[in-house]
């Protein structure tokens, strides 16, 4: 395991994760508020256009696999061989990416673009404690923890033994 290359190519991607998520929220805000607390999202649902829904996935879904094919390439480019080591180190990446994301995302940017949702202006769901309740502690501290991370182990354990066949 090759520790200081796993924490910065995580802290990297963390920080392409975070600046793409954050511009692809900048140019279409009412398609992000679908990844919202249910009430935030039952308010704007009616200004929410589709066409707005299909860039935001066109953002979100290559970023991801692009993480996860830089991860397992870097990862066995860096020496990394045998299926646990590249598992255990997209894990960690993955676990980087999902804690700036908290921060980043859940803690510090939500109470300040509550006016660049249209219709959900004074939602319950921009207050802290509900946003945290709602989306963050269970998105962050279940789902990604139980199920993205070790998701991005094994892809990344599977692209670095794929790798290693052709190298």
């Amino acid at each position: 395991m090759n520790w200081p290359r796993i924490i910065l190519d995580g802290l990297t991607m963390a920080l392409v994760f975070n600046a793409v998520a954050l511009l692809g929220f900048l140019v279409v805000p009412q398609a992000y508020s679908t990844m919202f607390p249910k009430d935030i999202k039952e308010a704007a649902a009616p200004y929410v256009e589709k066409k707005d829904v299909r860039i935001m996935k066109w953002i979100l879904h290559p970023l991801y696999i692009l993480l996860v094919l830089f991860w397992g390439v870097s990862g066995r480019m860096a020496g990394m061989t045998g299926f646990w080591p590249l598992f255990w180190a997209g894990y960690v990446e993955m676990t980087l990416v999902s804690v700036t994301d908290f921060i980043i995302l859940d803690c510090i940017l939500p109470q300040r673009i509550t006016h660049m949702i249209k219709g959900a202006e004074g939602c319950k769901g921009w207050e802290r404690k509900e946003w945290m309740k709602t989306l963050a502690i269970p998105e962050h501290g279940l789902m990604w923890t139980l199920v993205m991370c070790p998701l991005a182990g094994l892809f990344v354990a599977g692209i670095g033994l794929l790798t290693g066949l052709f190298c």
